[in-house]
């Protein structure tokens, strides 16, 4: 799978739309998949459990459900367009529509770390430590992962400086 299929890459000339979470999609799957067999599982061995320990499992696997739902339905949806000719970065999911979140001439893309992994995150120049938002998967150490990184710089990381540096270049001019 190519990089503009994995992240459902939208492209025009003065604008760049990517979904960032639909690479996790299909692990989603597999874990809302372990989850109904674990569930499944429970039943089987329903009647070994005291009945606080069961409640506090089957409360624990509906949350797990429900976040992995909400992953696929809507996480992975969100969208994140770059619009050069508006000088914005919009966001817009299922449940809300396009809504402007910054302007591109103020954006900073930098490097999140969490527990051994790390991603591409966007904020702007002022406040990015206290609002951002993920637009990459997530990546780890090893040559596969690297692989990514390196396509999605090359790519993604690439086309939205590029959009960026025209707004820039227009307001100079």
């Amino acid at each position: 799978m190519n990089i503009q299929e994995k992240y459902n890459i939208e492209e025009t000339l003065h604008t760049f739309s990517l979904c960032p979470k639909k690479p996790s999609l299909s692990l989603s799957w597999w874990f809302l998949a372990g989850i109904i067999v674990g569930i499944v599982i429970l039943f089987l061995f329903d009647h070994r459990l005291d009945e606080a320990m069961r409640w506090a499992i089957y409360i624990l696997m509906g949350y797990f459900v429900l976040h992995s739902v909400y992953d696929i339905q809507i996480g992975s949806k969100i969208r994140y367009t770059f619009d050069a000719k508006e000088n914005a970065v919009f966001k817009s999911s299922p449940l809300r529509a396009k809504r402007k979140i910054m302007k591109l001439e103020e954006i900073v893309i930098f490097v999140h770390s969490e527990m051994g992994s790390w991603y591409y995150a966007l904020g702007a120049q002022k406040s990015q430590f206290i609002k951002s938002y993920i637009i990459s998967e997530s990546f780890s150490s090893g040559k596969k992962s690297e692989i990514k990184q390196h396509a999605y710089e090359n790519f993604v990381l690439m086309k939205i400086d590029k959009l960026q540096a025209s707004v820039i270049k227009k307001q100079d001019a």
